[in-house]
């Protein structure tokens, strides 16, 4: 039977590969998914069965509720420094990762290019692929603090770019782009007229007391910016599916069209118990938060004391990003050797783009018994490691 070049060229994230390894293999501690291990607060649940027992299970309007998007628009009006519209900006998706896809179909051409930094998050390569298109990859480093900076993006434009993605704070790394640098790429993208795709996920995930700051909020960009975001992180809604996107109505108006034929719209109660997080519970994410960031000191501590090994200082989201190269070893082989020795499941940096190989990515999105837990295996690993060489 015949199978089509894209699917062949579609490659299963190294994130699911080790997931499902440890899966299988039964009683291993596994950091690999990027998940928050919270349950999602009780008052969402709550209105979400309020609005099933109601019968609010039929299709809703492609672009979503207006109860949520009014909802949407209240929120991050302040933040982007607009009056955002609920009726034309912003569309409800199934989580982040169709938003982005839904972005860039609706802005590239086959054959275009979007700049990317490497490493990056597993899906987007694949997304990329799947609208026909290239990624025009831009190394970020340990150095610059895993930062993409505006001179590279600006070195990596040709005739063919139409986009730049940014992941801020990021998934692998937890880096996060300063405001300064923000200011440089906006340059950037207006002067050869890009659309930025801002994936904003881990937004309210920072330790830090700075205000966030979103590129679409900088002079000249809120008409070439479409923001990405979601409840998955933030509200510890992981497996609700409900994302949106924010952008300039002569992008969003379009972006419905491809939703539609592809999920038509997203599931009716899980909408309207969105729109009552964004309105009622600031409170429990500032406690997840805060819960991120005592845990966030733990495996920073805990694995910078391990011979071998050190780790990037995440300024936001809720993965390590650490550093093997002293143990002279590639991250797949680390990450198969912590499994069978340690039954540990981590994710190889090679799994996020050439620039990751070197790293593995750990999420510490877990109690902190169980995440004391897994640096005592690591260093118990590492130990073996320096004692065979």
């Amino acid at each position: 039977m015949q199978i089509s070049e894209l699917a062949k060229s579609i490659t299963k994230s190294k994130i699911r590969v080790m997931y499902d390894l440890a899966r299988k293999k039964g009683n291993v501690l596994s950091f690999t998914v990027g998940e928050p291990d919270f349950m999602t607060p009780k008052p969402i649940i709550d209105k979400a069965n309020e609005y099933l027992s109601k019968g609010y299970t039929k299709y809703t309007p492609n672009p979503g509720i207006i109860e949520l998007r009014e909802a949407i628009a209240e929120k991050f009006s302040p933040a982007l420094g607009r009056q955002i519209d609920p009726e034309t900006d912003i569309i409800v998706t199934v989580g982040a990762t169709e938003a982005i896809l839904v972005a860039m179909q609706t802005v590239m051409n086959p054959g275009d290019n979007i700049i990317l930094a490497d490493p990056y998050f597993t899906s987007y390569i694949n997304q990329i692929k799947i609208c026909h298109c290239q990624a025009n990859l831009v190394k970020v480093t340990e150095e610059n603090d895993f930062s993409l900076k505006a001179e590279d993006i600006e070195a990596a434009v040709n005739d063919r770019t139409r986009m730049i993605l940014l992941n801020s704070p990021c998934n692998p790394t937890g880096a996060e782009i300063p405001r300064e640098e923000l200011e440089k790429i906006a340059e950037v993208a207006k002067k050869y007229d890009l659309v930025v795709i801002s994936d904003e996920v881990y937004n309210t995930i920072r330790y830090t007391d700075e205000p966030y700051v979103s590129i679409a909020s900088l002079p000249g960009m809120s008409e070439r910016t479409i923001v990405i975001n979601a409840f998955s992180k933030a509200y510890a809604m992981p497996g609700w599916r409900l994302g949106y996107a924010i952008g300039p109505k002569e992008l969003i108006s379009m972006m419905p069209k491809t939703h539609d034929v592809t999920v038509a719209c997203v599931n009716a109660p899980f909408q309207y118990a969105g729109a009552f997080a964004l309105k009622n519970c600031d409170n429990e994410v500032r406690e997840m938060r805060e819960k991120f960031r005592r845990r966030r000191d733990l495996v920073v501590s805990g694995i910078d004391a391990i011979p071998g090994l050190k780790c990037f200082h995440p300024k936001g989201a809720f993965y390590l990003w650490i550093n093997i190269k002293e143990l002279g070893m590639t991250s797949e082989e680390f990450c198969f050797g912590l499994l069978d020795d340690q039954n540990m499941a981590v994710v190889p940096g090679s799994g996020f783009g050439e620039g990751g190989e070197g790293y593995v990515r750990m999420t510490y999105a877990s109690d902190e018994e169980t995440l004391s837990e897994g640096i005592r295996r690591m260093a118990a690993y590492v130990e073996k490691i320096n004692k065979s060489k």
